[in-house]
């Protein structure tokens, strides 16, 4: 039996798992009651890629051992990698009540605490295991990242070194590091600790982006695009760096001193010309085509990256779209409407204007369409829509005959350039009198046309906005200029429009 133990420790250490899993069955039969050897198999069907059968092992242990410090903790560890948080805490909480130093058992009672968002308490059992384990290098790195999260850098900053000194060689701890560098805008020290980073790993697409954002931050333009398509190259094509890219050739090409972007923008055309993003965000910095909108892929692509994310981003850029909406809502319905209509919220996004939707639409009258599927599981949640569809807009409204009393779309038009086909389908949505309330952003320089602006957003001139909505059959009851939100350092600027289905349409 010793030759047949030795033999599979032996394959566990050259990690010949499966192996080691058949052995240590083997000793299972004949110790049966062996709780080391439950472990042991366990831990080798874990690490072969069997999460059931390790698991079934480990709860046989506990039958040998209901105090098996090993199987219970192991055990927390497997359900909560199966998302099963409910049954990781509980063998978590065993595992303390048996031995409350147990840091391991701390740490997995801190990652249950972290994905279900309770970043304090999280933050509180990750101190609780550095406590109770010294040099503990797991705790250490969990209590910079939750630092992070609660945007208490200086203290990430600490708790990231003090797991570097544990492990020189951790990636993970210098872009803490340095992201916290960033936010603290100390981007010398920041610049520093994504170098040491990347002299680690150098493939890492996200360690270039960071370098980017800091030499963006110094205002070191070129030095900001090499960083950049470092990161494209090594992302293997990703969306997400895709995209960050092309915010980075906008905001330099806002930059007069940066002369580098269009040689940028061209090669990344040149190499990428497949990718729906690519194209659309590398032609609007050139502005080299008259496009009429932006194409499909690249507007569902982005709000699925960004949808996590995309409410608080627009709270930095002091966003007022649906805010203006709303008041104009107020002005023509009144604040508690007697009569209810059946709504749709074109482009719902997250849902910001279906929170106060609701209490104008009839019973199962409020309706939402969004062509980003994370968008909409966010909007879901917010529980005021009656349906949501995962649909193109024109196509979607082409289908709605005369269904709708009010259509609200707010920022979602300035997606698109040509409004005409646009009105049109959105006039044969209505019902007769139906009313259309949106907004779109203002071209400053031709009030007669449309513009695809280098953000790779369309800007539409105010007589343009007035002429396609005459052409199709509305009136214009209210046509308002308001700042709609920020982008850098200057104000962004548009148009906030109620038109009334009342006319026919003028003939082509």
């Amino acid at each position: 039996m010793e030759n047949q133990e030795t033999a599979a420790k032996n394959f566990y250490q050259n990690k010949q798992y499966a192996e080691a899993a058949k052995l240590y069955e083997a000793l299972i039969k004949k110790n049966p009651k062996n709780e080391f050897f439950y472990i042991a198999c366990a831990n080798s069907y874990d690490l072969a890629g069997n999460k059931k059968k390790s698991m079934d092992l480990y709860r046989k242990a506990l039958k040998i051992n209901k105090n098996s410090l090993p199987a219970l903790s192991n055990l927390a560890t497997s359900y909560y990698e199966i998302n099963d948080f409910k049954n990781a805490e509980k063998y978590c909480l065993k595992s303390l009540k048996i031995d409350s130093s147990n840091a391991s058992s701390w740490v997995n009672l801190g990652n249950i605490n972290y994905r279900n968002g309770n970043l304090y308490e999280a933050l509180k059992d990750y101190l609780t295991a550095s406590s109770v384990r010294k040099d503990y290098y797991i705790a250490e790195i969990n209590i910079a990242n939750t630092y992070y999260d609660l945007k208490k850098y200086k203290e990430a900053v600490i708790y990231a070194r003090r797991a570097l000194r544990l492990d020189s060689d951790s990636v993970m701890a210098l872009s803490i590091i340095g992201n916290s560098f960033l936010e603290l805008e100390q981007y010398d020290e920041a610049l520093k600790a994504f170098s040491q980073a990347l002299k680690l790993d150098s493939e890492d697409a996200w360690l270039f982006n960071s370098v980017s954002q800091v030499c963006q931050k110094k205002g070191e333009w070129e030095d900001a695009l090499k960083a950049g398509w470092m990161a494209v190259e090594k992302s293997s094509d990703k969306d997400s760096h895709h995209i960050n890219f092309g915010y980075l050739l906008y905001e330099c090409s806002m930059e007069n001193q940066c002369v580098s972007y269009e040689k940028y923008a061209d090669k990344w055309l040149s190499e990428y010309h497949d990718n729906p993003i690519v194209l659309h965000m590398g032609n609007a910095v050139k502005n080299g085509l008259k496009l009429d909108r932006a194409n499909d892929a690249y507007i569902k692509n982005i709000f699925d990256i960004f949808a996590e994310d995309f409410e608080n981003v627009l709270d930095s850029l002091e966003y007022k779209a649906p805010e203006y909406v709303s008041e104009f809502m107020k002005e023509i319905y009144g604040d508690s409407p007697r009569h209810k209509m059946r709504i749709l919220d074109a482009g719902c996004g997250t849902g910001l204007c279906g929170r106060f939707l609701k209490k104008y639409a009839a019973f199962w009258g409020l309706q939402g369409v969004d062509l980003s599927e994370k968008m909409l599981e966010i909007a879901k949640k917010k529980k005021v829509y009656d349906r949501l569809y995962n649909r193109e807009l024109i196509s979607f409204v082409r289908e709605q005959k005369n269904k709708y009393d009010l259509i609200v779309s707010s920022d979602v038009f300035t997606y698109i350039g040509n409004l005409e086909i646009l009105f049109r389908n959105l006039f044969d949505s209505l019902k007769k009198n139906g009313r259309l309330i949106f907004t779109v952003s203002e071209n400053p320089e031709d009030e007669n046309d449309y513009v695809l602006h280098a953000s790779g957003r369309f800007l539409h001139g105010r007589n343009y906005v007035k002429n396609m909505l005459e052409k199709n059959g509305f009136r214009i009851e209210k046509f308002e200029r308001k700042k709609l939100r920020n982008e850098g350092e200057k104000s962004v600027f548009g148009f906030v429009v109620s038109a009334l289905k009342s006319n026919e349409k003028t003939p082509d």
